[in-house]
């Protein structure tokens, strides 16, 4: 696997940085700005002590105090505000933007072939598949948000399914994985929040101003005294104040804004290329965006804060420098350096209505991507069972089955017991089918179930998940296998209804520090190597690349002791992370053979620990 992706992660992670200190910068001189107009404007300095250097001293310094701290109160609780508001992850940004979640088994053309395309590329990147929300939007865009792979949502607008053909919509949505695995949506949540804290101030004095129309602080005929009079003239300055404080905010917020966005796009657009190996794809998306008569604006008035989200410029901008996209024909140019600057003519909604369902043959008969080979590999039951929330759940179940007579039938009644009788049919339904899966086909399964299992009831939910521990808890030897299922399972749909499960930040722990469990996953690793011989062989090339001490021989793995560990490891810094792959990867590479059960481990170890894993990459 290119360790391209490590390397832009850890890029977006230090851009983080640098947003926190530019953030820093502008709350310094928003706070200052603050304290001069607060002065002035309530009366309490001459403007002359401003400027005569040798009065500073008779500053009320007690003031000063008290509005820094009020400011950086302000400042701080809006920022809280809005984090606790994101912390749901990606589905509330969509839900703010007016996105309506398409159920996974949606049989619209149009819809269809959109929710086809998020599969591929899912299978593509290596990772879950995520809920799809449509826009009502009539612009050409779409975006990703979230922190992780695991909470990732993709938003797509209506003008974006009527206007683009299938390669033109594939390169879109390549783009928005492109952002998931290159690490910018943490970034990007952290922007939102971090800038409505910037702009809150000019919020703070525009209600101040407005409350101040006709209340009695400012009723200069009502017999107040001259002081009250000239306090309440104060206060209305020190609104106005404020809210041109507020314009400044917006300056410097939709300035770090833009800087920090726009080198990302286009190495999105690179990156998307690497996903569907068609530049003509994303570039002709581009076109048609710059020949359409709204282009990619997006009228929801939530769209100039998640402006940076977008796979086009969302928010018409007054000067370049704010611009959160570089220029249309720029990007086009580095993606067909040969384009000769011509745009296409419009098109009309009906073309695309009509050729959906066309596409989506022409796709098929095509010579199919890797992705789409892996979706073709599949049997049809199990791909439109995968579509739909209960026999999502039935196929679930049918994983966790296991040989044995006495255990099987337990597990039977549990599902009967702790579901329903209807449960129970689906799942004697499927696992026929499901048997005759192997280990990767299995996990490429569970990555397509996500949506349909991320739309189930919360309610229903917990039922699902008390019914899956009742499964596994008569299992005396879990396999492999159903390790991976339940850790799998319960790492990416728990996040859905509990926010406390997403990975917002990464940890400060080295590889080192965490020798107990490297060395326990890189021993379940080896294990599948073959022979002790082998095992031994996979042991010490792992060894070789990881920097801590290891035995001299793998240890022996407990299953339960390390899924209890693993989001230790899911939550290391990127350049940590890509040395752990690299050492998992050269563990399962010993021995110059990729058998299919180390291709399922490797893809479910990717997905458990949120490495970029694209199928196309068959290096690993």
């Amino acid at each position: 696997m290119s360790s391209n992706f490590f390397a832009q992660q850890d890029l977006a992670r230090r851009n983080t940085r640098i947003l926190v200190v530019l953030f820093t910068l502008a709350v310094l001189l928003l706070l200052l700005l603050t304290n001069i107009i607060a002065l002035l404007s309530l009366g309490f300095v001459d403007a002359s002590l401003i400027t005569d250097s040798w009065q500073w001293h008779n500053l009320p310094w007690h003031l000063v105090s008290l509005v820094s701290l009020v400011v950086i109160a302000a400042v701080g609780i809006a920022v809280l505000y809005k984090w606790q508001q994101l912390k749901a992850g990606g589905k509330v940004v969509a839900q703010a933007l007016g996105g309506v979640r398409l159920t996974p088994d949606s049989t619209d053309p149009l819809q269809r072939r959109l929710l086809n395309v998020v599969e591929e590329m899912a299978l593509a990147a290596g990772t879950p598949v995520p809920p799809v929300y449509l826009l009502p939007e009539s612009s050409i865009n779409a975006f990703a948000a979230g922190y992780s792979p695991s909470d990732a949502v993709i938003g797509v607008t209506q003008g974006c399914l009527q206007q683009l053909n299938r390669d033109e919509l594939q390169g879109v949505v390549a783009h928005e994985f492109s952002h998931i695995l290159n690490g910018d949506m943490r970034m990007n949540i952290r922007l939102i929040a971090v800038l409505n804290g910037i702009l809150f101030l000019g919020h703070i004095g525009y209600y101040m101003l407005r409350g101040s129309r006709g209340s009695g602080a400012i009723r200069i005929g009502s017999g107040r005294s001259s002081s009250s009079k000239n306090n309440a003239g104060g206060i209305v300055l020190l609104a106005l104040g404020l809210v041109v404080i507020g314009y400044l905010g917006s300056f410097f917020g939709n300035l770090i804004k833009a800087a920090v966005s726009r080198q990302r796009e286009f190495l999105a657009d690179a990156s998307a290329v690497q996903f569907t190996r068609n530049p003509r794809g994303i570039a002709g998306a581009l076109k048609v965006i710059a020949s359409h008569s709204s282009h990619s604006k997006i009228a929801n008035p939530n769209a100039d804060e998640n402006s940076h989200l977008f796979f086009g410029e969302a928010i018409s901008r007054w000067a370049s420098i704010f611009a959160t996209h570089p220029p249309l024909a720029s990007r086009i140019k580095r993606l067909e350096p040969h384009w000769n600057g011509k745009f296409p003519t419009p098109r009309s909604a009906q073309t695309a209505t009509e050729n959906a369902t066309d596409g989506e043959t022409n796709a098929a008969v095509a010579k199919p991507s890797n992705a789409e080979r892996l979706q073709q590999a599949l049997p049809l039951l199990l791909l439109h069972s995968s579509r739909q929330t209960e026999p999502a759940q039935a196929l679930v179940c049918c994983l966790l089955l296991q040989q044995d007579d006495t255990c099987r039938t337990e597990q039977l009644r549990l599902i009967k017991e702790l579901g329903s009788v209807a449960l129970l049919q689906q799942v004697d339904q499927l696992c026929d089918t499901v048997a005759t899966l192997n280990t990767l086909m299995q996990v490429q399964l569970l990555q397509r179930l996500m949506p349909a299992l991320k739309a189930l009831p919360e309610t229903r939910f917990v039922q699902f998940t008390q019914l899956l521990q009742a499964l596994l808890q008569v299992v005396d030897k879990p396999t492999l296998g159903v390790w991976l299922v339940s850790q799998f399972v319960q790492h990416n749909l728990a996040v859905q209804f509990d926010p406390s499960q997403i990975s917002k930040h990464y940890s400060s722990k080295t590889l080192a520090q965490l020798a107990p469990v490297v060395s326990q996953l890189l021993a379940l690793v080896s294990s599948v190597a073959g022979d002790p011989q082998q095992q031994q062989q996979a042991w010490q090339a792992a060894s070789a690349v990881v920097n801590i001490n290891l035995d001299s021989t793998p240890a022996t793995v407990a299953l339960p002791a390390l899924g209890q560990q693993l989001p230790a490891l899911l939550r290391l810094a990127p350049q940590q992370k890509q040395q752990l792959w690299q050492a998992i990867d050269a563990c399962v590479r010993a021995d110059n053979l990729l058998q299919t059960d180390e291709q399922a481990l490797l893809l479910a170890l990717a997905l458990l620990l949120e490495v970029p894993y694209p199928a196309t990459d068959s290096a690993g």
